[in-house]
């Protein structure tokens, strides 16, 4: 359940559409809803959306971040410009204390910039550098 102060206030679409993307986490084991929209550059139409997928073998969840990103990428774009996450615990209740884990800021950096905006519900908009001041890079990986 989202806060009704939350709920009233004019919600961005984005964070709307990860708001409904968490509608369909799978998270029998948490009880933590994430979902996730992203927007890449040039991408026409609605954002693509993720949400956590858990597993009983907790090391293969997938959280909401990479599976919006990877719809986006198996559709054939490569620069992420904006993502927005939410979370609600087990009683339906915003988390907003909530961040990218470090395997998400990972990924976030390998198809966006260190101005990748990531916007959390409840908490406010930031930047990828804000997370991952340096992150690794393909750059790494010439010589």
């Amino acid at each position: 359940m989202i806060p009704a102060d939350a709920a009233s206030a004019a919600i961005d679409p984005l964070v709307a559409a990860a708001r409904k993307a968490a509608e369909n986490a799978h998270a029998p084991y948490s009880g933590w809803h994430v979902g996730a929209a992203a927007v890449f550059a040039g991408a026409v139409g609605p954002p693509f959306v993720g949400a956590n997928v858990e597993n009983g073998s907790y090391g293969l969840t997938i959280c909401a971040e990479r599976t919006a990103i990877a719809a986006g990428v198996v559709a054939g774009h490569r620069r992420l410009v904006k993502l927005a996450l939410t979370c609600s615990d087990a009683t339906g209740t915003l988390v907003a204390g909530i961040v990218p884990c470090g395997a998400c800021l990972q990924v976030i950096a390998e198809f966006g910039t260190a101005e990748t905006v990531i916007e959390i519900d409840g908490r406010g908009e930031f930047r990828l550098a804000d997370f991952l001041p340096r992150p690794f890079e393909a750059e790494s990986l010439k010589d």
